[in-house]
């Protein structure tokens, strides 16, 4: 009986701990792409510049992703160097994983999306369904030969699809740094540091003074 009620005890918690990451499925149904256009309010190519996830109950579903991404080409909405969009964490849930230092082409949305549990505070949002995709590095506006590093060509009607694009301004307002959340690293490093080369010099310039005869 004892070995019985464990096993049912051990079941539960399993289930409790492994159901915020797994408590859907995504299902996508195909859309053309004039619609995945036409519902996005903003669609661009990029360059992934950075990714940081948000803070999240830790017995709830895992908190949504804002990733950055440095824009190339613009197809649709304000013509802005660079984006913040949000997803989903996990693909059960719809979210889509972008690759740092990849090109993509983005289809975000703006408003209620149903699927993030989190607020992430940005005003863009995207998916699995949405028709993000890889494509080839580069900076001109997509051709069909510009498709998944694979070698998947374009789809002519995607092409059709997106229309004309706009070049963005450049500007040095995207982060840059190497810290994964996105955010510079804090001034005592840079002080922490320099303090370590002071030093150094100071110990290697007493070092030579006692070697010299």
């Amino acid at each position: 009986m004892r070995h019985r009620l464990l096993f049912v005890l051990l079941l539960v918690t399993a289930t409790l701990v492994t159901a915020p990451g797994t408590a859907c499925a995504c299902d996508c149904a195909t859309r053309e792409p004039a619609e995945l256009v036409r519902t996005s309010a903003a669609v661009f190519t990029g360059t992934l510049v950075s990714a940081r996830r948000l803070e999240g109950d830790p017995l709830g579903p895992r908190p949504p992703i804002i990733y950055t991404f440095r824009a190339d080409q613009v197809y649709k909405g304000q013509a802005s160097a660079g984006f913040e969009v949000a997803t989903n964490a996990d693909e059960a849930s719809c979210g889509y994983h972008f690759l740092t230092g990849s090109r993509y082409l983005v289809f975000a949305s703006t408003g209620e999306s149903g699927l993030l549990a989190v607020d992430p505070g940005v005003a863009l949002h995207t998916s699995l369904c949405a028709g993000n995709r890889m494509v080839r590095p580069g900076g001109d506006p997509l051709r069909p030969e510009d498709g998944t590093q694979s070698g998947e060509p374009l789809a002519t009607g995607l092409i059709t699809a997106l229309g004309a694009a706009t070049r963005p301004p450049v500007t040095a307002a995207i982060p840059r740094s190497g810290d994964s959340t996105g955010r510079p690293a804090p001034l005592w490093i840079y002080a922490a540091t320099a303090m370590a080369v002071l030093v150094l010099a100071f110990a290697g310039w007493r070092i030579s003074r006692r070697r010299r005869p």
